[in-house]
């Protein structure tokens, strides 16, 4: 019997659409990592062979020349020193060999490959010849044996099928688990919703209902949802602290070239969908009260309250949709840092903003415990990052609110003091009344792993992790505690060379409406530009294409375009060599272009975003930060600061 999925419970539904992502991303990350990995172990072995090579094909020279033997062989007998060398051959120029190191193990056919390195079978190939000074000529032929490369691919590949594994075994849980959370408690505000709209008034206390008619019934059955959901979120961002805490404690264990590079591969791959999936919803909430007001004018007047809360309930989900790919877009981030190292662009920061932004995090975590306080004075800005700044008070501000049991906010407080010290360093101090701290576990308090929660809340990494910060910053993290008296932790920062920048009132002038303008988008992932030219379609005249050489020969044809948003990591021609080009033949067209790009695998790549960071924006597109980049660009103005790429 065929179930149409529209026959599916929202359960089954959600659970079955879940699974089939995390299974795409796992094989995805099955078919990607081993071949990567794979290819370029086989580069690394033919450049190391072609140097070996080309070194001892120096050396041999002189051997070459005067016929001597022993000197070649000599230095052929040097190849014992490099575990993969299997033969060498010093051959004359009538093919017969003058010096051989293991002449049993070479081809006993001619080889054809014109190439002086090659790949054959098991074994790397070195074919170099040489020209003496003397006028002789020769051959030195050279064979590595693969099998070490083979058993090390293999061995990638068991590794890559156990992290596929784990992450589907994840996505399946996950999907159980998010559809027995969401589920239940939406059977729950139903029933207590048709409990209130038969007339059941003791059920009001528990929504605080103070309307009685149908409007009443829905906003109640509304506001216990968004309860439900605020639990959710705090629920998600444990999670997502407990994913951070995973990657340092990855960083601690063992940072390789190879895993930074695939980190930065997987950013740039789900920064093109989540690229487009962000601009369909942004594009979807600006469309949505257009057509709003004409389904008004064409909807019976029996049905306006009806279609009124369906077009509420689509906007929940098209701003929940948003809510979700900002967060996405963080963890993405969080990759690309891990990739690039912890070179983090600083800039003069004011503490108050990054202190009321954790506190706004951590607000959830304090209200059930303590009563928070605070206490700021002036203090000088810092240098620092913001968001790591952000990260280092919040993780103070959750570790006070948990030293401290809930259920008596009132006779609990946690305070937070800003003020500048006598050193004229700034100090933030964040105080609580919980249960303090012996001077053993004060001891090993920054020690990566070490925690006092039980297993499965705390990674022991929280505190590590935020002296590192600070200790970077050049400040210091200053603890005191005594049992039963509560904890201060303070953080001492050095204060910023530079003030803070802040805009002056009236510094933009309101958008006004751009001219209609011809628009070229280059983007080897269809879905991209199908979201641009969806969203720009009606103000501007958009042409898409997925090959940055069919781009060019289309940009020379002419006529020219006003704007190219080209993206710079695309197959057989990049972003990078499309712009050199047209640079070369095009110079005027080379200035319309807008770089979009997921992340830069490569230092050449890093660099060239460095040099050319004002025509650059990070995926997924913010639509009002490039409408504004289009109103730089077409109407001369000087770029914004705030529109700099983020990798």
């Amino acid at each position: 019997m065929n179930i149409e999925p529209r026959h599916l419970s929202l359960r089954a539904r959600l659970v079955s659409l879940v699974v089939l992502l995390f299974a795409a991303f796992s094989v995805f990350f099955l078919l990607f990592f081993p071949a990567r990995m794979d290819d370029q172990a086989r580069r690394w072995m033919l450049d190391r062979t072609l140097v070996i090579a080309r070194l001892l094909a120096s050396a041999t020279e002189p051997a070459l020349d005067f016929g001597d033997a022993a000197n070649g062989q000599r230095h052929l007998e040097t190849l014992a020193s490099s575990p993969e060398a299997l033969f060498g051959l010093l051959l004359r120029e009538d093919g017969m060999p003058l010096a051989a190191w293991h002449p049993e193990l070479a081809p006993s056919e001619p080889l054809d490959e014109s190439q002086e390195t090659f790949i054959r079978g098991q074994v790397v190939f070195a074919r170099i010849l040489i020209q003496t000074r003397g006028g002789q000529r020769g051959t030195l032929l050279l064979g590595f044996s693969l099998a070490r490369l083979r058993q090390e691919s293999l061995q990638t590949q068991q590794l890559a099928a156990g992290i596929s594994t784990l992450i589907l075994a994840i996505g399946v849980l996950a999907a159980f688990g998010l559809g027995t959370l969401l589920v239940r408690p939406l059977k729950r505000v139903t029933h207590v919703a048709l409990r209130i709209s038969e007339g059941e008034h003791e059920a009001r206390s528990e929504l605080d209902l103070t309307r009685r008619d149908e409007m009443g019934t829905l906003a109640a059955a509304f506001s216990r949802m968004l309860d439900r959901l605020y639990e959710q979120r705090t629920l998600i961002e444990t999670q997502v602290r407990e994913l951070r805490s995973a990657q340092d404690q990855l960083i601690v264990a063992d940072r390789r070239t190879s895993v930074g590079t695939l980190a930065a591969g997987v950013a740039h791959e789900i920064n093109n969908p989540l690229a487009y999936v962000t601009a369909n919803v942004q594009f979807a909430l600006r469309e949505l009260p257009e057509l709003r007001q004409l389904a008004r004018k064409d909807a019976p007047d029996h049905r306006p309250l009806e279609d009124e809360e369906d077009w509420e309930e689509v906007l929940s989900a098209l701003n929940e949709a948003r809510e979700g790919c900002a967060r996405v877009q963080h963890i993405v981030q969080s990759l690309k840092s891990f990739s690039a190292g912890d070179d983090d662009k600083r800039e003069p920061t004011d503490l108050s903003h990054t202190l009321e932004a954790a506190i706004n995090m951590a607000g959830n975590e304090i209200r059930h415990r303590a009563r928070l306080v605070r206490d700021n004075q002036s203090a000088p800005p810092v240098e620092a990052n913001e968001v790591r700044l952000a990260q280092v008070f919040l993780n103070l501000l959750i570790n006070a609110a948990h030293a401290i049991e809930p259920g008596a906010a009132d006779q609990n407080e946690i305070r937070v003091s800003l003020r500048t010290g006598e050193d004229g360093r700034a100090r933030v101090a964040i105080t609580d009344t919980g249960s303090g701290m012996t001077p053993e576990v004060r001891a090993r308090l920054f020690t990566p792993f070490f925690t006092t929660k039980p297993v499965g809340v705390g990674t022991g990494l929280g505190l590590s992790v935020c002296q590192g910060i600070v200790t970077r910053l050049g400040g210091l993290i200053e603890v005191q505690s005594e049992p039963g008296h509560g904890s201060t932790f303070t953080v001492v920062l050095p204060p910023a060379a530079t003030p803070v920048e802040r805009k002056r009132p009236g510094e933009t002038a309101p958008p006004g409406k751009l001219k209609r303008a011809r628009i070229l988008v280059v983007d080897d992932e269809p879905l991209v530009g199908a979201a641009l030219r969806r969203t720009l379609g009606s103000e501007h005249e958009v042409l898409v294409m997925t090959d940055a050489r069919e781009a060019l020969s289309r940009v020379r044809q002419g006529p020219p375009f006003d704007v190219i948003l080209c993206d710079l990591m695309m197959p057989e021609m990049t972003g990078m060599e499309f712009f050199t080009e047209l640079q070369r033949t095009s110079p005027a067209q080379a200035e319309a272009v807008i770089f979009i790009t997921g992340g830069a695998f490569t230092e050449v790549t890093r660099a060239f975003l460095e040099q050319h960071q004002e025509r650059a924006l990070g995926k997924p597109l913010d639509m009002k930060a490039l409408r504004e980049r289009l109103r730089v660009l077409l109407e001369g103005q000087n770029p914004p600061p705030t529109l700099a790429p983020t990798g």
